[in-house]
């Protein structure tokens, strides 16, 4: 068994090709998004020409209407023709897929008046010829390779394993919920909807830290932030990085109440969008994943989840993300509004909510 942490999509993406196209079986590839823009499409030329006979691709169904990260029926986007024409490009890859014996299936599909909407399918994930595996939070497209994220790549024909028959189960229509314990990492599978049930262990090994608590994450939001009020004053240390320039605006008044009345230390990356996910429980174990720690990821997303007590992993994170993001981040320092904030979670409660009864079948 081998670990190692991809910093970034020009190192995930150099070795995810190179396995591709050595892969002499199956090369079984799932994203949330897949757009049909440089980046996915170098992907996709190095998948269709891979020797492996069984090669599959899962994208969620937001693929289809949420591109370059923008939603394309708002006004805006849809008078915008070069974002129409990668629009219509990234509809069409699944069939071109399926033209160079690649099989595509969209997962999630919105349903009926899109009631099903926000329940997306949010894992990352390949798995190849039975022994390589990657996890993490990068999907394939121009603005999520140009973010700052992470990947970990898996050689263990075990984990395989058990990653590859949750991808084949998503195919054939089931989401799955289990949890594995292998040396050196535990992998959770979220079906979303017993997320909360499989999330308590999780959250107890936050409960229980005693030294730090580093967590990187854009999105990191309630219920989350309610769990690490829940230890009360014997709390250790605890730090959030999110960015300085959110891709959703929501957060801007919510995650400055959230930290100071939860009494972490905000801190702000700046320049590019941080997509990393992870939480750094003192030290020595390493909750990553799919999962942004929010409260659709609590709730109603697939994910997967991984806790890495590996210790050269353990080690190339400290030094490859914690010490160097905390070294580039600066100490929030801007305004704090209570009822800006109040109201935010109020939304994200009712969201929750909502969604929940739209999905109930």
């Amino acid at each position: 068994m081998s670990f190692r942490l991809l910093i970034d999509s020009d190192e995930f993406a150099a070795q995810l090709l190179q396995d591709i196209s050595a892969a002499r079986s199956t090369v079984y590839v799932q994203a949330m998004t897949f757009d049909a823009d440089r980046s996915g499409l170098r992907v996709a030329q190095v998948l269709v020409e891979a020797a492996a006979p069984d090669r599959r691709v899962l994208i969620d169904e937001v693929s289809r209407f949420i591109v370059s990260d923008r939603f394309i029926y708002s006004r805006g986007n849809w008078r915008d023709q070069d974002l129409r024409r990668e629009w219509r490009a990234t509809r069409n890859l699944a069939e071109e897929f399926r033209r160079q014996g690649v099989g595509v299936k969209i997962t999630n599909p919105y349903g009926r008046f899109w009631l099903r909407f926000f329940a997306r399918n949010h894992k990352k994930l390949v798995v190849i010829d039975g022994r390589i595996s990657y996890i993490g939070g990068i999907n394939f497209s121009d603005h999520n390779f140009a973010w700052h994220d992470m990947m970990l790549r898996v050689d263990d024909p075990d984990i395989a394993a058990f990653l590859e028959e949750d991808f084949l189960s998503t195919w054939d229509g089931r989401n799955k919920s289990a949890f594995h314990s292998f040396p050196g990492i535990d992998l959770y599978l979220l079906d979303g909807r017993s997320n909360a049930r499989t999330f308590e262990p999780i959250l107890d090994l936050i409960r229980g830290a005693r030294e730090d608590i580093f967590i990187e994450s854009t999105y990191f939001a309630l219920p989350f932030f309610d769990r690490l009020r829940e230890i009360g004053p014997g709390r250790p240390p605890t730090v959030l990085l999110t960015s300085e320039v959110n891709n959703w605006p929501q957060m801007r008044h919510y995650l400055p109440w959230e930290a100071r009345r939860s009494g972490i230390d905000l801190r702000l990356y700046p320049g590019r969008l941080t997509h990393l996910k992870a939480i750094l429980v003192d030290g020595r174990e390493l909750i990553m994943g799919s999962a942004n720690f929010d409260f659709f990821s609590y709730s109603i997303y697939q994910e997967i989840v991984a806790v890495v007590r590996d210790p050269a992993v353990i080690a190339a994170f400290k030094d490859r993300v914690v010490v160097p993001d905390l070294e580039k981040s600066v100490s929030y320092n801007g305004p704090v509004r209570p009822v800006g904030g109040r109201m935010q979670a109020l939304s994200f409660r009712a969201l929750v909510r909502l969604n929940r009864w739209l999905t109930r079948t």
